[in-house]
């Protein structure tokens, strides 16, 4: 079960709205000059107001700088922090994304060999990963990977994408139970092993491949546009509105 992505938007909708913006703006300025005792000096002064400033309806540039200044946010750093602190930094790491961060858990943390049970040690570091998880965040993915070892037959599990699903689904419960986020905001999905990190052919290069990943994507903020009426094509507007005076 792969990760279906969502595509993100392009903001050509903007674009569109700026123009409508412009439009309307242009629109009621007509209603406008053409109310009866409107005169050209009163126009001319209406014309002048607009050329002079630009209208900010939103702002693109600066919210996108906003969402991305190249900083893991606060919570996620203050989660490093703890597991440095406690320990589990060689097993977990943290990593920003465009959406928010990535985090990886290590077998070697999570589960024995063959096993969907969370070990004991692992829910310390789950519970403070969703002490961090607040109501901005849109989603959170979980992805469970495994090595290319083929699966006992004494096994409850299939094949390695059903171990890797059924280790997906114990994280996503544990979070879902700590967590202050509604369920239908939390997917469990598995690789099996077939997105390695590393060789299949060492016990390190297995042990690094067999991992859960957390996407942990927040809400984009609003997303803006400037509409610059000094672009406004005055001399037009001025000649309809003139002859419509007339």
């Amino acid at each position: 079960m792969g990760e279906i992505e969502r595509e993100s938007g392009t903001g050509n909708w903007l674009t569109t709205y700026s123009d409508m913006v412009t439009l309307l703006l242009v629109f009621f300025v007509l209603l406008y000059v053409m109310t009866p005792g409107i005169d050209e000096s009163t126009f001319n002064d209406i014309i002048s107001h607009f050329q002079s400033s630009t209208s900010v309806v939103f702002d693109k540039e600066e919210a996108s700088k906003k969402q991305d200044d190249g900083q893991m946010r606060e919570e996620w750093q203050e989660v490093q922090k703890f597991l440095e602190d406690q320990g589990y930094s060689e097993e977990v790491d943290i990593e920003k994304t465009d959406e928010g961060v990535k985090i990886t858990l290590n077998d070697s943390l999570t589960f024995n060999s063959g096993s969907a049970q969370l070990l004991a040690r692992s829910e310390t570091v789950l519970k403070r990963i969703a002490e961090a998880i607040g109501p901005n965040v849109r989603e959170v993915k979980t992805h469970g990977h495994t090595d290319n070892v083929p699966i006992s037959e004494s096994s409850m599990y299939r094949t390695n994408w059903h171990l890797g699903a059924a280790r997906a689904v114990s994280v996503v419960l544990f979070l879902n139970e700590s967590a202050d986020l509604s369920a239908g905001k939390f997917e469990a999905s598995s690789y099996g092993e077939y997105q390695p990190v590393d060789t299949n052919e060492t016990p390190e290069g297995r042990r690094r491949n067999r991992r859960v990943e957390i996407y942990i994507n927040y809400e984009q903020e609003e997303q803006s546009i400037k509409v610059d009426m000094t672009e406004l094509d005055v001399d037009s507007l001025r000649k309809v509105v003139m002859k419509k005076m007339n």
